[in-house]
C-alpha cells in the first residue's frame, strides 16, 4: 500500500493536513449526571466533589470495555474534564477540533463557556486561543444523548434493551480530540475535486477571516515529482481555485485512480501566504475519478465494467464499541473485506473515522456514506437531519474511493414515504440537497424500497433461498413496476407518483444468514445455518441467483457479527467464519458447484 506524502499515523483529518497536531485522547475525569444538575452547580469549574467521579478511556464511549467504564445503562447527562498545558507562540493560535461526540456537546476551557454543537457524526472545532491561559487549563465537555427517536442515532437503540438489530448505544465523546496550532489568518478547508473528462482539479477553500494581500497557492506532485502550480489572490474569507493537468497528463499518460490501482493519485500542497509570506500549510490528496450512470449501468472513468460486490459493514469493535483502537484495527477491516473478495463496502448507520475512508483510498474499496437514520418525523426533525447530513457531506466530499451518497435507508424515520407527500418531498430533497454539495457523485434517496429521486435503484431482499430471489428480480422491470409487489405484497421499489427511469439497480441488502459454530443461538434473517458447509452454500445461491437477473450488483449482509446479531462472514473479533477460500467463493463470478 503506498500512503499519500501527507500521511501521519493517527491523524485524524487524512485530507486535510497540517504537521501541528496535538492528540487530548487517554485519562480524563468523568461524572454521570442523571438529574441534570451540573450547569446549576457550575460543574464546568470543577465536579470533583459532586457524586462519584471516575477515569475515563477517551475516545471510547463510557458503554464500552475500551473506556475503563464499561456502564450499559442508560444515562442522559454525563461530564468530562482534563488537565492540559500548551505553550502557544506568539501571533499563532489554537484551534481544538473533536470529531465525533453524540449527541450534544456543551465545551467550557478554564470555567468558561467556548460553544455547543449538535449531532453525534460530524466535527466540529472551536478556536480557543482568547480563553488560553500560561501553563495549565482546565478543559470541561458537557455531552447530552437522550434517547429519542427524533435524533439521528442510526442502530444505537432508543428502548430499555438491544432488540433484533438495535444495539447498545454510543453516547458521548466516541471520537479523537485534538489540537492543531495555526498562524493568525489560516485555512480553515480546502474541498478538492477533479473532472476527470477536462483532466483538471477544482478547489474550494475556506478562511478564518480575509486579510488583504492574501493568496492560495497550490502545488501538485506525482510520485515526488512537482506536476503543476498555481497561486490564485484571495479577495474574500472564501474562494476557488483551478488546477489544470491537461500538459502533465499528455506527457506521462497518467492514469485515473480505480480500486485497480489505487496509487494513482497527486499529493498536494497548500500554502496560505500573506503579502507573499507563507503563514500556513497543509497537506492532501486527490485524484483523476469520476462516477456516473448510462444506458442502465455504473461507469467509473467512463468504463462500463464495474459489477459492484459489497457487503454491509455496521462499524462496531470488540473493545472499542464503535471506536476503533488504532489505524491498524481500520487498515485490517479493509483489508479483510478486499481479501474476501468484495469490491466495495457499505457503512451502514454509522459514519466511520475518517481514517478508515483513507485506507479504502490507498488500498482500492469502494464505499457508500450512509446517514445514521432517526426514528420518527416531524418538521423540526427533518430540517435538523438535513443541517447534520450537510455538514456531514462537506467533511467527506473528496475522497476517491466514495462512490454514493444514502441519506435514508428503508424508510426509516419517514415510514409513510409510500403515500405522504411532505416525506416524500423529505428524501427527493434530500437527494438534491446532497447534490448541490456534490454533484460528483451517486446518490441514493431512500436505499431499499420506495425511493423518490435516486441515481441508482436499490432494492433490500431477505429471502432465504436462491429461487425466491429469482421469483422476485426474474422479470425485473415487472417488481419495478409493481406488479410482483401487488402479488406478494412486499415494499414497492418507487414511492407513489414516482417511477422507474432507466437508473442501474443493486440489490444492496441479502444474505443476513446467521451463523455460530455448535451453537444455534445468535440473531439473524430466516433459519440459521447448522454447519460451515450450509453457511458458505446458502450465501453462494443466493449471490448466484442475484447474478442471474438483471441488476449490477449487490451488498451482502454482512461483514462481521455485532452483539446479539450473528450473520457475519466475520466474528465480532475479526475471525473468519469459513476458510477465506469459501468465503471467496462467494464473489466468484462463475456458478457455484455443490
Amino acid at each position: 500500500m503506498q500512503h499519500a506524502a501527507c500521511y501521519k499515523k493517527g491523524y485524524p483529518r487524512p485530507r486535510f493536513v497540517r504537521e501541528s497536531y496535538a492528540c487530548l485522547n487517554g485519562e480524563w475525569n468523568f461524572i454521570f449526571d442523571d438529574e441534570n444538575i451540573g450547569e446549576k452547580h457550575k460543574y464546568y469549574n470543577d465536579f470533583s466533589g459532586f457524586g462519584k467521579s471516575v477515569k475515563i478511556n477517551v475516545p471510547f464511549a463510557y458503554q464500552s470495555e475500551a473506556s475503563g467504564v464499561e456502564d450499559k445503562t442508560d444515562h442522559s447527562y454525563m461530564w468530562y474534564s482534563r488537565r492540559f498545558n500548551y505553550s502557544l507562540a506568539r501571533g499563532k493560535r489554537l484551534i481544538i477540533n473533536f470529531d465525533g461526540v453524540d449527541y450534544l456537546a456543551k465545551v467550557w476551557l478554564n470555567g468558561v463557556f467556548i460553544g455547543s454543537h449538535t449531532g453525534g457524526y460530524a466535527r466540529f472545532s472551536f478556536d480557543i486561543t482568547n480563553y488560553l491561559k500560561r501553563g495549565e487549563n482546565f478543559l470541561v465537555v458537557k455531552c447530552e444523548d437522550e434517547f429519542s427517536p427524533v435524533m439521528p442515532r442510526g442502530k444505537q437503540r432508543y428502548v430499555e434493551k438491544n432488540i433484533s438489530c438495535f444495539y447498545t448505544p454510543t453516547s458521548g465523546i466516541w471520537k479523537t480530540v485534538w489540537l492543531e496550532e495555526t498562524a493568525d489568518v489560516y485555512l480553515k478547508n480546502v474541498i478538492s475535486s477533479c473532472e476527470y473528462e477536462n483532466c483538471r482539479a477544482n478547489f474550494e477553500f475556506y478562511l478564518n477571516k480575509f486579510v488583504k494581500g492574501s493568496s492560495l497557492q497550490i502545488e501538485a506532485s506525482y510520485q515526488g515529482e512537482k506536476v503543476a502550480c498555481i497561486e490564485t489572490e484571495i479577495f474574500a474569507d472564501y474562494g476557488r481555485a483551478v488546477l489544470d493537468l491537461t500538459l502533465f497528463n499528455k506527457v506521462l499518460v497518467m492514469k485515473p485512480w480505480s480500486i485497480g490501482r489505487p496509487e494513482q493519485f497527486f499529493d498536494l500542497k497548500f500554502t496560505l501566504k500573506v503579502n507573499g509570506k507563507a503563514v500556513d500549510e497543509a497537506g492532501s490528496y486527490t485524484a483523476l475519478v469520476d462516477y456516473r450512470t448510462k444506458n442502465n449501468g455504473i461507469e467509473v472513468n467512463y468504463l462500463p465494467c464495474y459489477y459492484f460486490r459489497m457487503v454491509l459493514d455496521q462499524g462496531y469493535f470488540p473493545r472499542g464499541g464503535m471506536t476503533a483502537e488504532s489505524d491498524e484495527e481500520l487498515l485490517n477491516d479493509v483489508l479483510l473485506i478486499k481479501q474476501a473478495g468484495f469490491n466495495g463496502v457499505r457503512l451502514h448507520q454509522k459514519i466511520e473515522d475518517e481514517r478508515f475512508y483513507y485506507f479504502c483510498d490507498m488500498v482500492g474499496l469502494f464505499f457508500w456514506l450512509e446517514m445514521p437514520a432517526a426514528y420518527d418525523f416531524t418538521s423540526a426533525a427533518a430540517a435538523e437531519l438535513s443541517r447534520q447530513w450537510s455538514e456531514i457531506v462537506l467533511q467527506h466530499k473528496g475522497y476517491l474511493s466514495l462512490m454514493a451518497y444514502v441519506p435514508i435507508n428503508e424508510s426509516w424515520g419517514v415510514l409513510q414515504t409510500s403515500e405522504n407527500i411532505a416525506m416524500q418531498n423529505f428524501t427527493a430533497g434530500l437527494y438534491r440537497l446532497t447534490k448541490a454539495l456534490d454533484q460528483t457523485r451517486l446518490v441514493i434517496s431512500n436505499d431499499g424500497w420506495e425511493h423518490t429521486e435516486s441515481d441508482i435503484v436499490t432494492l433490500h431482499n431477505y429471502a432465504q433461498t436462491g429461487k425466491e430471489i429469482v421469483e422476485a428480480y426474474g422479470d425485473m422491470q415487472a417488481f419495478l413496476n409493481g406488479d410482483f409487489v401487488k402479488d406478494r405484497h412486499s415494499r414497492a421499489a418507487f414511492a407513489n407518483g414516482y417511477k422507474y427511469g432507466g437508473q442501474p439497480i443493486i440489490i444492496s441488502e441479502y444474505g443476513g444468514v446467521s451463523f455460530i459454530k455448535n451453537s444455534s443461538d445468535g440473531w439473524g434473517y430466516g433459519n440459521a445455518a447448522k454447519s460451515e458447509e450450509e453457511f458458505i452454500n446458502r450465501l453462494c445461491e443466493l449471490t448466484r441467483a442475484i447474478e442471474s437477473v438483471n441488476c449490477q450488483g449487490y451488498c451482502l449482509t454482512q461483514f462481521t457479527d455485532v452483539m446479539q446479531e450473528k450473520n457475519g462472514l466475520f466474528t465480532e473479533d475479526r475471525k473468519p467464519k469459513a476458510d477465506m477460500a469459501k468465503l471467496r467463493l462467494i464473489n466468484e463470478i462463475k456458478p457455484f458447484e455443490q
